[in-house]
């Protein structure tokens, strides 16, 4: 699966004697009719014979009459460049390096290091932006001099120059509407997804769906069910963690829509951490890799295709950070004078590294947010990092907390929808790469609706935030349409997905487990104290340090089995 190459540059470097384009796409176009009825073309079987005649109608602009999951690329021999694109919410890679002689790409990381005939070498300002946020946001990677495609971007290489130059692609909207119509919005809405869903259904195939026990995979499981004529296949996590556990809520929906539903019980086995890692092409410490793993892996013994509830969250304000900074912004609004002082001297009384600490700080709602998607704030990778790092990062220390404040400050709309657009900008790094990743490796095909371009479109510009959080009531509109086709009786205001307990897991069964991963590895980038400390500290809940042990245990799992 996937796409490799090197392309030389140079004078002589013109591409072939033939005057027309080669292409080559990696993943699912849903639109391939309506794209060849636009090009005058009978539907291909395969979309790589599409790119390159929307290339030669379209340019270097065409990946934004594709809906779907993919990357491509167009080699034009007339204009001597190369085309490199990712689609708009990013869900399959795009890595290249730029060597003396040229340009080598590939939809897989380790590809880039076999064709450049050169070892990848850890990156410790991408290092820095991983502590950070746990991910590495494009065109960054884990490896120095190896970059990523940007979402939604085209990257154009003159292979007689060797220039390169990037093209925005995206058609996110960048300002909100104050005011919708709830009447009109979700009928809209209904017809939206239930298009997107229908694009991601193929005659013949009995679709799988992940099915959580959350709103959106149950909503996609109530479309699927509706538009499928095969029969339908749901898949669920479990644990043996009661207050994680929702095989219960999927249970609720399965039964309603009578689909051939299986389940899978995940628990704390030290092996199946470093399976997940091994799979992962740059580290990602994202916890629901562990539950991702395992039901893919079931998911794989029986379907070569899974529909997901992906990508809701972000355009619907769902997640719990977006209703405390919103709590936090109404709070701000009415708190003045002696008790705005008497918070700021409870927060002194917190130590520092309290995790009530942070609600209690004198930091406007902006910043509340922002520190929420943080793992390691600059002060503390200051702590972590050795000497000779920080030496090497310089002024770049802060460069994570540089970029989210950028990222959040890009959308010009209200607080709430500044902090979805942030969401569902970081998807891309985030969710998506971890999905992509341990489907890939299992041939699976995952299709998200929620991300459809024109959902997307419309959450963003057309769905105002007051109508995605309201009265305390998380994705509103969504769960307006949910109405229609969930059971009367299930639960909207639960919010788990897949996530495992993992808390309780390094507290006490991963406790020595852990403490080996992070203290008896390389120790070339970390101050081994430091480290020992947060172990010390994470034994008591108040002091809670889950995020960052799993940060650094991804990372130390990832480099060894990378040796």
């Amino acid at each position: 699966m996937g796409f490799s190459r090197e392309i030389c540059w140079g004078p002589s470097s013109n591409g072939g004697t033939s005057p027309s384009a080669e292409a080559a796409l990696e993943g699912e176009v849903h639109n391939l009719a309506e794209l060849a009825a636009k090009l005058g073309i009978s539907t291909p079987d395969n979309p790589s014979e599409l790119v390159a005649v929307a290339y030669e109608k379209w340019g270097c602009g065409c990946a934004r009459e594709f809906n779907g999951a993919f990357a491509f690329y167009v080699r034009d021999p007339v204009r001597r460049i190369l085309v490199l694109a990712r689609d708009p919410a990013g869900r399959i890679p795009l890595y290249y390096r730029q060597t003396e002689g040229g340009l080598v790409f590939s939809t897989d990381l380790d590809e880039i290091e076999r064709l450049s005939r050169s070892p990848g070498e850890i990156d410790v300002g991408s290092l820095n932006f991983y502590l950070a946020l746990r991910y590495i946001p494009a065109p960054r990677t884990i490896f120095r001099d190896v970059r990523k495609v940007p979402t939604g971007h085209a990257l154009v290489f003159d292979t007689h120059s060797g220039k390169l130059s990037e093209i925005d692609n995206r058609a996110l909207p960048l300002s909100e509407v104050r005011c919708g119509d709830e009447v009109e919005l979700v009928p809209e809405l209904g017809e939206l997804f239930r298009d997107a869903v229908g694009k991601r259904l193929r005659a013949g195939e009995s679709p799988a769906v992940l099915l959580s026990g959350g709103l959106d995979s149950s909503l996609v499981a109530a479309l699927v069910s509706e538009l499928s004529p095969e029969p339908m296949r749901t898949f669920t996590v479990g644990y043996l963690h009661r207050g994680y556990d929702e095989r219960l809520y999927a249970k609720l929906v399965s039964d309603r829509l009578d689909t051939d539903h299986r389940e899978v019980v995940v628990e704390p086995a030290e092996n199946l951490l470093v399976k997940c890692v091994s799979e992962l092409p740059e580290p990602l410490a994202d916890p629901s890799i562990i539950p991702t793993y395992r039901v893919l892996s079931l998911v794989a013994e029986h379907s070569g295709t899974v529909i997901s509830g992906d990508g809701a969250d972000g355009l619907f304000l769902g997640l719990r950070t977006h209703g405390m900074s919103l709590c936090h912004l109404a709070a701000g609004r009415v708190v003045r004078g002696p008790v705005k002082y008497a918070r700021r001297a409870l927060a002194a009384a917190f130590p520092e590294d309290h995790k009530l600490r942070v609600f209690l700080e004198d930091l406007d709602s902006r910043n509340f947010f922002l520190r929420r998607n943080m793992v390691f704030t600059e002060k503390q990778r200051r702590k972590l990092f050795k000497r000779k790092i920080l030496e090497e990062l310089g002024e770049d220390i802060d460069a994570p907390e540089r970029y989210i404040a950028t990222l959040f400050d890009f959308h010009d709309g209200t607080f709430g929808a500044r902090m979805g657009f942030f969401s569902h900008a970081r998807e891309a790094d985030d969710v998506m790469a971890k999905v992509h990743a341990l489907s890939v490796s299992r041939g699976l095909r995952v299709r998200t609706p929620f991300l459809d371009p024109r959902l997307v479109e419309f959450a963003l510009g057309k769905v105002p935030a007051n109508l995605k959080r309201r009265g305390g009531v998380s994705k509103y509109l969504l769960k307006k349409l949910a109405e229609r086709y969930l059971p009367a009786k299930f639960p909207l205001e639960r919010k788990r997905g897949f996530n495992p307990p993992l808390s309780s897991w390094i507290r006490r069964e991963w406790r020595d487990f852990s403490a080996g991963i992070l203290l008896d590895g390389s120790d070339r980038f970390f101050e081994r104290e430091y480290v020992k400390r947060l172990l010390h500290l994470n034994r008591d809940p108040a002091y809670d340090q889950t995020r960052r042990l799993f940060a650094l245990m991804v990372f130390g799992i990832w480099e060894t089995v990378r040796e």
